[in-house]
C-alpha cells in the first residue's frame, strides 16, 4: 500500500476559552509475540509487543474524558504492505479505551493506520481508503506511521484533524411553524484516502430539528484538505409541509481541515448587520457575524 507521508504538527484548539489538545499515540516495544497469518508460532526473541497509548498530546495532565470530547471511537489498522495484520475497533465505553497491544515480528517492518472518530459504528479501511456508516463525516482525526519493531520502541505519534467545521450559531429564537433546519454544503467527499486526501464526492445535506424558542447551534463537518477552498452554503428552515420559511446563502464560507468557519446572526428575523473576517478558535477563522 502506498502512502504519502507528511509532516505531523501539533494541534492546540482554543473553544470558549477551554484548551483541549489532540490525541497521541504512544507506542513502546517490549520483548514477546506471535504470528497471525496461521503459518505459527515464531521465536519470542524474533517478536516484539507493541504498545500503543492514545492519550492527549501535552503532558499537562488531563482526565480520560478529555479524550471522549474528540471522539467516541478509535479504530487502529496495522499493515505488512499491502496486507492486514490486524484492525483493532474500540468504543468511549470500553474498559481501557485508547490503549492496546498487538504482537509482531521484529525482522518485519508495519505501517499503523488510526482513526478516531464520533460515527455512529467502526470505521473500514480498505483499497487504502477509510469510510464510515452511511458516509456519514463527522469530528475526526487521522494518523498514520510506518515502523519496525526491531528498530523502533518507542513512536510520539500526534493524531491530525482531517475535517473543517461549518458553524452556524443562530441568535434569534426559532419560530413555530419551523419544524426543520437544512444545511446544504454542496458536493464534499465522504471517505478519507490514507495517502491524505478526501473522497467519493457527493452533495451534503444535514438536516436538524429545532426547537420552538430557542436559538440552535447547526454544525456540519468536512473532509477537507490543508489548503483552504471556499464554497457558498445555503441554510434553509421549513414547515412541517415543507414550505420555506427562512432560507440564508452564505458566500465564499472557508473550508480547511482543522479549521472552523463560525457564522452567528439573527437567522430568522431581518437585521442590518456587518460581516468581518478574522482568525477564531480551532486554529482557525473568526466569527461572521450577520
Amino acid at each position: 500500500m502506498k502512502k504519502k507521508m507528511k509532516k505531523h504538527k501539533r494541534l492546540a484548539i482554543f473553544n470558549g476559552g477551554m484548551k483541549f489538545y489532540a490525541l497521541a499515540v504512544v507506542a513502546m516495544a517490549a520483548l514477546t509475540a506471535c504470528t497471525n497469518d496461521g503459518a505459527g508460532e515464531v521465536m519470542n526473541h524474533e517478536t516484539a509487543e507493541v504498545r500503543m497509548t492514545f492519550s492527549p498530546y501535552e503532558v499537562e495532565p488531563m482526565m480520560r474524558a478529555a479524550v471522549g470530547d474528540y471522539a467516541t471511537r478509535l479504530d487502529v489498522w496495522i499493515y505488512e504492505g499491502d496486507t492486514e495484520v490486524q484492525a483493532i475497533h474500540q468504543q468511549s465505553t470500553d474498559e481501557g479505551f485508547a490503549s492496546l497491544s498487538v504482537r509482531l515480528d521484529k525482522r518485519k517492518t508495519y505501517t499503523v493506520y488510526a482513526c478516531a472518530h464520533k460515527a455512529a459504528g467502526a470505521a473500514t479501511l480498505s483499497n487504502g481508503v477509510v469510510s464510515w456508516p452511511d458516509d456519514k463525516v463527522t469530528h475526526s482525526f487521522f494518523y498514520s506511521q510506518s515502523f519496525s519493531p526491531a528498530t523502533t520502541t518507542t513512536l510520539n505519534c500526534t493524531m491530525e484533524r482531517i475535517v473543517g467545521n461549518f458553524r452556524l450559531e443562530i441568535t434569534d429564537a426559532v419560530p413555530e411553524g419551523a419544524v426543520r433546519l437544512v444545511v446544504d454544503m454542496g458536493e464534499s467527499p465522504t471517505r478519507w484516502n490514507v495517502a491524505g486526501y478526501g473522497e467519493n464526492a457527493v452533495s451534503r445535506v444535514s438536516s436538524f430539528t429545532p426547537v420552538v424558542g430557542s436559538s440552535p447551534t447547526l454544525s456540519v463537518f468536512l473532509l477537507a484538505g490543508s489548503e483552504e477552498e471556499k464554497r457558498d452554503v445555503t441554510v434553509t428552515a421549513y414547515d412541517a409541509s415543507d414550505a420555506v420559511v427562512q432560507q440564508r446563502v452564505f458566500s465564499d464560507v472557508p473550508i480547511r481541515a482543522g479549521y472552523r468557519s463560525t457564522y452567528r446572526g439573527a437567522f430568522f428575523t431581518e437585521a442590518v448587520g456587518s460581516m468581518s473576517f478574522t482568525v477564531n478558535d480551532w486554529m482557525d477563522y473568526e466569527t461572521v457575524e450577520f
